[in-house]
């Protein structure tokens, strides 16, 4: 179902950029989240989605504390990487290639997750509706439903005209990020200057403020939808981190 055209499908985006969006902190982090996330998500049973699962970051942490695990993710690239990473680590974790708008399981599920902004990338908004609509269908009754993104209200206060990260590496990324359609969705312009190398690229995703992802995932169907600020169960308030919500397939 993916369209050549999305940026997220570029092969050469993941490439150039994996540095940027994956390192050991990322890694660290990762593990270190699952707990958390469990307590918010509090799944009816152990079978579990990773839904855009990249390079497993939280797929195999998931898997090492005992949940049968499916990560599930349209770059084969990304997937080859938590491959290796599963084996490295003992992690036993079934993948799936496939788009989240069309991706088809064999049994229904406990729960899912989709994390780090991985919802809200495709071209047209409708096919957000779409992803929960998939969602919905694969999971079992009682199951739950997990989105961690970044939501308007955080954007509105933290966006910065030019961000300037420098990695261990020596490597520079300048973003240039903006606000388009009305405010509902997020472009950036990335730069990453390597040695006397650049490399650009824009990509971009649809933006929710918390109202309108809790009014769409109950067009979707689900129920008992709650909205933290926070993987820690704070308040989405003025000093909210991140939009985190969850909810019930009745």
């Amino acid at each position: 179902m993916s369209n050549s055209s999305e940026w997220f499908a570029e092969e050469a985006f993941w490439n150039i950029f994996y540095e940027c969006m994956f390192n050991d902190d990322t890694f660290h982090a990762g593990a270190s989240e699952i707990h958390d996330m469990m307590n918010i998500l509090a799944p009816p049973g152990d079978m579990l989605v990773d839904l855009g699962c990249g390079p497993g970051r939280h797929s195999i942490p998931l898997a090492l504390a005992g949940y049968r695990v499916i990560g599930v993710d349209l770059m084969p690239e990304l997937l080859d990487r938590a491959k290796i990473y599963a084996r490295e680590s003992g992690a036993d974790v079934s993948w799936l290639q496939a788009d989240m708008r069309g991706f088809t399981l064999s049994e229904s599920v406990d729960g899912i997750v989709c994390m780090w902004t991985s919802f809200g990338y495709f071209d047209r908004k409708e096919d957000d509706g779409q992803v929960l609509a998939q969602c919905f269908s694969h999971l079992r009754p009682g199951g739950r439903l997990m989105i961690d993104t970044v939501g308007k209200e955080v954007i509105a206060r933290d966006v910065q005209p030019v961000h300037l990260t420098e990695y261990e590496s020596g490597n520079l990324l300048v973003e240039r990020p903006a606000i388009t359609d009305n405010y509902c969705r997020y472009e950036n312009e990335w730069l990453l200057v390597v040695g006397d190398r650049v490399h650009r690229r824009q990509w971009g995703h649809w933006i929710y403020s918390a109202s309108e992802l809790h009014s769409l995932l109950e067009a979707a169907g689900f129920t008992d939808v709650e909205v933290y600020g926070s993987l820690q169960g704070d308040d989405y308030d003025q000093d909210a981190e991140r939009l985190i919500v969850a909810a019930t397939r009745p």
